[in-house]
């Protein structure tokens, strides 16, 4: 089971990372797109979008080896953390589809 919620962060964090790119790359005529995550809005504000969510990513993954890794974390609190991490990004995720969708922009990076 743990292995199944560590695959999904991973497949839910490239789609809110992708998609979080393709929302914010551009201003969209008639669109006022924000980063409502206060941590991403400063790092994208400072070191911009792309650098943003590459260190974003690299912290991501380097959290996720490191819960692996341990055994300072119970597996149960891992399982949990995962848990809690699947279902917060995928709220993300369906948010910033929903958004693509409403501003008729392709998933896929096209227009």
């Amino acid at each position: 089971m743990l292995a199944l919620l560590v695959v999904l962060t991973l497949l839910l964090t490239a789609a809110d990372h992708w998609s979080t790119y393709l929302c914010l790359r551009s201003p969209i005529a008639g669109w006022e797109v924000v980063e409502v995550n206060p941590l991403a809005e400063w790092l994208f504000t400072n070191m911009g979008l792309v650098p943003g969510i590459l260190l974003d990513s690299t912290l991501t993954l380097a959290a996720i080896a490191f819960l692996l890794t341990t055994r300072r974390v119970p597996p149960m609190a891992k399982g949990l953390f995962f848990g809690l991490v699947v279902a917060w990004t995928g709220l993300a995720v369906v948010n910033n589809f929903q958004a693509l969708a409403a501003m008729g922009l392709s998933p896929l990076g096209g227009a």
